[in-house]
């Protein structure tokens, strides 16, 4: 697994971890006034995504590697790309 680009590795997490809360939606839904597990999973995804950017971004300084910056472009694209899909999805 340590031989697998950084940009892979992020994009199959982030992809798992959406795919994940989905079904903890459907399996525990959310209510009036409860938020079900897909929602505390998506809600957790904010500070995950925040820290494994800060993460990225001091190994990119660390090593100068270009792989490291690319993947928190991924991060910031997923979430760019998630609120366009909330915002056409919800008018």
């Amino acid at each position: 697994m340590t031989n697998i680009r950084p940009e892979i590795k992020t994009i199959v997490f982030f992809i798992s971890y959406f795919v994940l809360a989905l079904i903890g939606e459907k399996t525990s839904p959310s209510g009036v006034c409860t938020p079900g597990l897909g929602f505390l999973l998506f809600l957790l995804a904010i500070p995950i995504s925040i820290i494994y950017s800060l993460i990225l971004f001091f190994k990119y300084h660390k090593t100068e590697n270009k792989q490291y910056l690319n993947s928190v472009f991924i991060i910031s694209g997923i979430w760019v790309l998630l609120f366009i899909f909330l915002s056409f999805n919800n008018s």
